[in-house]
């Protein structure tokens, strides 16, 4: 067997043992009041933007602290950046400049390069999960790329790629560094610490 292929096992198995362990966690956010409210047929506008609102936080931090951490890993961090598509959305819901300039901001806790990536592994994920979202906020509010849902679309059609570039990235450092079993601990931390900021908002 070559060691590309020894190399692409490695990696699969890894994702397969990052997503398995990090199931329980992640679906516990996803029963969240706010993720529940944000999915009802009901939605409205103000449990949007208490939404998003509350993901500006841990964007924001995540863009603050995080990327500068891993610029040596991650090489397209540029293209990344989406806390102030949040605001432009807030704005275009109707939103007050005073009110979102009282917004809090969270900070992450970390001292390593696996743990920055458990981090962002978590906030990239919610790109996949943001055109989902998406296509419902479209559907029950009427929301647009253009006009108040643009940080739930994303990437738009890089979203694939820059996810899949990222995880290569991710798979890539496993390789080299080692650091899974931190990856996956960082990770679960993160969706409880999301959780438990969306629970406070």
């Amino acid at each position: 067997m070559s060691e590309t292929v020894v190399s692409d096992v490695k990696h699969e198995l890894f994702f397969k043992r990052l997503r398995q362990e990090t199931a329980e966690s992640h679906q516990k956010l996803e029963a969240n009041k706010l993720s529940q409210a944000i999915l009802s047929p009901s939605v409205t506008i103000a449990e949007y933007q208490a939404y998003i609102g509350a993901l500006w936080g841990v964007t924001v931090s995540c863009e603050q602290q995080i990327f500068p951490a891993l610029s040596h890993i991650v090489p397209d961090l540029q293209a990344r950046y989406k806390s102030n598509l949040i605001i432009a959305d807030l704005l275009a819901t109707g939103m007050p400049g005073e009110t979102i300039d009282g917004m809090p901001v969270h900070h992450f806790r970390f001292s390593t390069t696996a743990e920055a990536l458990g981090i962002m592994y978590v906030l990239e994920g919610s790109t996949l999960g943001g055109r989902i979202l998406y296509k419902h906020i479209h559907e029950t509010l009427g929301l647009t790329p253009e006009a108040g849902a643009s940080y739930f679309w994303g990437y738009g059609p890089e979203t694939g790629n820059l996810w899949k570039s990222f995880i290569s990235s991710l798979t890539q450092f496993v390789t080299i560094e080692e650091g899974s079993a931190e990856i996956i601990e960082s990770a679960k931390k993160t969706f409880t610490t999301i959780d438990d900021w969306l629970s406070a908002r």
